[in-house]
């Protein structure tokens, strides 16, 4: 009877995960997987130190990596946002860039098309955006370059 109550909570998990994982927006699939990874590694360390095939020392430094990640998490994101204050005021976005600053900061060579500089900015803004951790003064870099490309495509044309 318990192999079968535990079969029908296998069946049960699977098909839970596999809607959770069709239902999860693409970007956020790799981090959901990571997540269900490492509680199925903590699982597996709580059942085998229970069972007596892990010492219980060896299980409380297995289930602390998890708490250890999200510390060290929390101490990157807080001395990124310590950096972002202490950005020198002379350093502002509102100063104003050239062509070839424009290029370099959105990594285009000369002449790009007007969807070569809205994909390389998206792509840019994905990888820095400061809802993301990234960095206002990244992010306004960004579109300062972004703005200054397209004007000058619109001016040319």
């Amino acid at each position: 009877m318990a192999k079968l109550i535990t079969l029908l909570a296998l069946i049960f998990l699977a098909w839970y995960l596999r809607n959770r994982f069709i239902n999860t927006p693409k970007p956020e699939r790799k981090r959901l997987v990571t997540s269900w990874l490492l509680w199925a590694t903590v699982a597996a360390v709580v059942a085998m130190a229970l069972t007596g095939r892990l010492h219980w020392i060896g299980g409380l430094l297995a289930l602390s990596v998890p708490f250890l990640r999200q510390f060290g998490l929390w101490f990157m994101q807080r001395k990124l946002n310590q950096m972002d204050q202490s950005q020198p005021q002379e350093a502002t976005p509102e100063s104003q860039i050239d062509r070839q600053q424009a290029l370099q900061i959105l990594n285009l060579t000369d002449n790009p098309s007007r969807e070569d500089i809205i994909q390389a900015h998206r792509k840019m803004m994905q990888k820095n955006h400061p809802d993301q951790g990234g960095s206002d003064y990244l992010a306004a870099m960004l579109n300062q370059a972004k703005d200054l490309l397209l004007k000058d495509l619109d001016d040319a044309g």
